[in-house]
């Protein structure tokens, strides 16, 4: 196969990619038939995961996979870090003129191989009319659902697909069920009604009503006792950067644009963000609202399970850790709140899965069948009840046989991932799914204004302050 030259360059205090903005694999793209993969002897492919539960599923599911491709051997190779990890081996891979097969990455992860020219067009396959290879009964691109597909056409012009979701999740709410049934407490849905009964909340923790609804260990302190001490708050969020760029869509403001994969630009500072902004710094002011790091943590599950607040917004992916020892209390799961009836937006998260340009023509056709495979309505069906929170990816999936039974009948330790499935379940009829377009550097802005959140809540900082500060931080090259 003829060797393409690709510019590989490490940046001074950062590994970045660059390249040309068209796929320089296409012309030289062979694909090979299922007849002839199976001719092989000996096909050898690497995918790189995170480890824990997603490659222990996938272990299981390889398996399966060796019995119906025997001569494709594939090395998975987990990674401890986790996403952050997967994306720096592998870029730092392409800089030596290396790199795993397949690889499972974010939309601003993909912006960057995409950039410097590693992503196979996964439509070479799908247009594919040879059999086992392109669309058919199998694999039909409709069945997926549109908002996942979207953010794999990442090319600044057409709609071809440079990956196909994988692992996907979304945020919910979880909250204390014994304390909402205790307390009489409808769950909320909007945020408005959020912050009625967080002021309901605060009067009957102060008066002690909720100090008897489960039985507290020795040692353990109760509501009442948390909230005399500052650390008790009714909900509290996960993730500073979720949280933004959720609020900014449900009250219609703009948080980022792109103008094409290389250039995007941070767009917060307008009236709709600002006046988001300050309904949660209001609710912090009260002490109606926090997050994560007001309790000295990164996630605000431990703060759940010890019932310094008994609502959080967080993964769908990590309800069971919101789960207490000894099942002191029942957890629910519902729809995370809306600002507006006709704005319903929750954030759509999780990896994506594509294929990469340092491997061969037979191994890029291998992983192809792999990807296949791993996608099948069963698989991610499969997938999906053994990672817990995670989401099928076709819409077929949620019809088989075995989750509809996850999702009506679950065995008793996937109960409260299965509650997360059906609120999954739920949004596709009734919210909105969204991703802002990623763009080389948009996982910056992020992380921007995740901190910026965070100084506006925990720190109380003025509003237009922070988001100049922000921007300033940024610099001109995320200026529009």
């Amino acid at each position: 196969m003829k060797k393409f030259l690709i510019l590989l360059i490490v940046l001074v205090g950062a590994i970045a990619l660059t390249g040309c903005k068209k796929n320089v694999f296409d012309a030289e793209f062979e694909i090979i038939s299922v007849a002839d993969l199976k001719a092989e002897q000996e096909i050898n492919i690497s995918f790189r995961v995170p480890s824990g539960i997603i490659s222990t599923a996938l272990t299981t599911l390889l398996e399966d996979f060796k019995i119906e491709w025997p001569n494709i051997n594939v090395e998975l190779i987990a990674e401890s870090g986790g996403y952050g990890d997967v994306r720096k081996l592998t870029i730092l891979d392409l800089n030596n003129g290396i790199g795993p097969t397949m690889v499972i990455g974010y939309p601003d992860h993909f912006a960057e191989y995409f950039s410097g020219n590693h992503l196979i067009n996964l439509q070479n396959f799908i247009e594919s009319d040879l059999e086992g290879v392109g669309e058919d009964d199998d694999f039909v691109l409709s069945d997926f659902l549109e908002s996942y597909l979207n953010e794999n056409r990442i090319a600044d012009e057409g709609d071809d697909l440079y990956g196909l979701p994988f692992n996907k999740s979304t945020e919910v709410m979880i909250y204390n069920k014994t304390f909402f049934e205790h307390m009489n407490y409808t769950v909320p849905t909007t945020w408005d009604e959020v912050k009625t009964l967080s002021k309901k909340i605060l009067v009957d923790v102060a008066a002690g009503k909720a100090d008897n609804v489960i039985v507290f260990g020795e040692g353990e302190k109760k509501p009442s006792q948390y909230l005399a001490d500052g650390m008790f708050v009714p909900i509290a969020y996960d993730s500073t950067s979720n949280a933004i760029i959720t609020a900014s869509r449900q009250w219609g403001g703009v948080y980022t644009e792109r103008e094409n994969i290389e250039k995007g630009y941070a767009v917060f500072n307008n009236d709709k963000v600002k006046e988001a902004l300050t309904f949660f710094q209001g609710m912090a002011n009260d002490g109606l609202f926090a997050v994560a790091e007001t309790f000295g943590e990164s996630y605000a599950s431990n703060a759940f399970k010890l019932i310094k607040c008994v609502m959080t917004i967080g993964s769908s992916a990590g309800v069971g850790y919101n789960v207490p020892e000894g099942n002191k209390f029942q957890i629910g799961v519902a729809p995370i709140p809306y600002h507006d009836a006709n704005a319903k937006y929750v954030i759509q998260q999780g990896t994506n899965i594509a294929i990469l340009g340092q491997s061969t023509n037979t191994q890029r056709s291998a992983a192809w069948q792999l990807i296949r495979f791993l996608l099948s309505s069963e698989n991610t069906a499969k997938f999906a009840m053994a990672t817990g929170g995670y989401l099928p990816v076709r819409k077929s999936s949620y019809e088989t046989a075995a989750y509809q039974d996850y999702l009506t009948n679950p065995p008793v330790d996937k109960i409260n991932h299965s509650m997360s499935a059906n609120v999954g379940l739920q949004y596709r009829n009734t919210y909105n799914f969204f991703v802002d377009v990623a763009f080389v550097g948009s996982s910056a802005i992020r992380d921007a204004v995740g901190s910026m959140f965070s100084a506006i809540i925990v720190n109380k900082k003025d509003i237009t302050k922070a988001i100049q500060d922000t921007l300033n931080e940024l610099g001109p090259k995320y200026q529009k």
